[in-house]
């Protein structure tokens, strides 16, 4: 066959169409976790030691928000059939409902969330800024590796000052937020007529 003649065009097969099976056969392992991140918020929440339980049932709460997020980016766009459409609206609002059920029910403590949450966000940024535009290095004139205790140092006051920054914005965020909740709170507990 010469190449100036063309092949016979091989119909494509069109693509399968994708179903709640499918997905949950290629999503387990994250829709497991999701699961385990869920009861560990609930069993943290539970601890003897009330202060480092709530923080810790907010982390979990936390990792189970990012895995829901997640597992929304994967669901199909378009095409995938009603159960589908329902599994995932379904896991959204119990995802949702468990989230908004945690900020109303554990409102008390978002002096202590906020400190943890306010120093993550501090620290991380300040850490990734300091990775990318390699801000250690520069000002110290150190190759990688190099002036080790220095580098503790330096991470040591970034810590601090974090933690600092994280208590005063906790200090100035945490009435404005209780007030809308404890609001959010009685409308919801309120009879119906």
């Amino acid at each position: 066959m010469s190449s100036d003649e063309k092949q016979p065009e091989v119909p494509k097969k069109p693509p399968d169409k994708p179903t709640l099976y499918s997905f949950i056969e290629e999503n387990h392992n994250l829709i497991t976790v999701l699961g385990v991140f869920t009861a560990l918020a609930v069993f943290a929440a539970n601890l003897t030691l009330k202060p480092v339980g709530l923080i810790l049932s907010f982390l979990f709460m936390t990792l189970t928000v990012i895995l829901w997020l997640e597992l929304l980016g994967r669901f199909p766009s378009k095409g995938a059939g009603w159960r589908m459409d329902w599994f995932e609206n379904i896991l959204s609002f119990a995802v949702l409902a468990f989230l908004i059920y945690w900020l109303l029910d554990f409102r008390t403590i978002w002096k202590s969330v906020l400190i943890v949450l306010v120093f993550g966000l501090v620290l991380q940024g300040v850490s990734a800024a300091m990775k990318q535009l390699n801000v250690f290095n520069r000002i110290f004139h150190a190759k990688p590796g190099e002036k080790r205790t220095l580098r503790y140092a330096v991470w040591l006051v970034l810590v601090v000052a974090s933690i600092a920054l994280a208590f005063g914005v906790a200090a100035l965020v945490t009435p404005w937020i209780n007030h809308w909740l404890d609001a959010i709170t009685k409308s919801v507990a309120a009879p119906i007529p």
